[in-house]
């Protein structure tokens, strides 16, 4: 179902629907529950424009299940993810289910977040975030000082070496060592 918002003189923004699986029968309730609140926390941090264009991702770990996650399909922005848009695959790079999106997996987001799914098992979900503030902190060469009370709660921050987009899975071993 298309709704569209009409502003006056400015014309119709589509709005796209957040839960479209409704009555879909493909996957289980719990999975619909959680794709759903995924693809709302997508919404929820574009609102709060704390994404970058498509270079964010989010994964989150599907209950009952270790080696599943959602990601989010290469190409869409914040505002257009949908519940069936996200794509199921397993830690070792396997497309289980690529959702309704043609688009195909951000390889870099899975490189990234299947590392840290597969070293952390206590980990649900990863956010991977570019807002202006930790841009803003991390070049900043004395780094977060602890000067307010939200900075002394911080606990330890792991860091890797930026050599570019990840394109190789054999930095997944590097990036769990941090």
């Amino acid at each position: 179902m298309n709704v569209s918002l009409s502003l006056n003189g400015l014309g119709e923004i589509p709005l796209v629907p957040i839960a479209d699986l409704n009555g879909n029968k493909k996957y289980a309730v719990e999975e619909v529950e959680c794709r759903n609140k995924l693809a709302a926390l997508y919404r929820l941090i574009d609102h709060f424009h704390w994404s970058q264009s498509i270079y964010n991702h989010i994964t989150f770990r599907l209950p009952g299940n270790d080696n599943e996650i959602l990601i989010n399909p290469l190409g869409m922005l914040y505002r257009e993810i949908t519940a069936s848009s996200f794509a199921k695959i397993s830690l070792d790079g396997r497309v289980i289910d690529p959702g309704s999106s043609p688009l195909g997996i951000n390889q870099a987001g899975y490189i990234l977040h299947s590392a840290i799914h597969g070293a952390r098992r206590d980990v649900s979900c990863v956010l991977h975030l570019h807002t202006a503030s930790a841009a803003a902190v991390s070049a900043m060469k004395c780094g977060l000082l602890p000067i307010i009370q939200e900075a002394m709660i911080l606990g330890p921050v792991a860091y890797h070496e930026y050599r570019g987009v990840l394109a190789d899975v054999q930095e997944k071993k590097e990036i769990v060592i941090v």
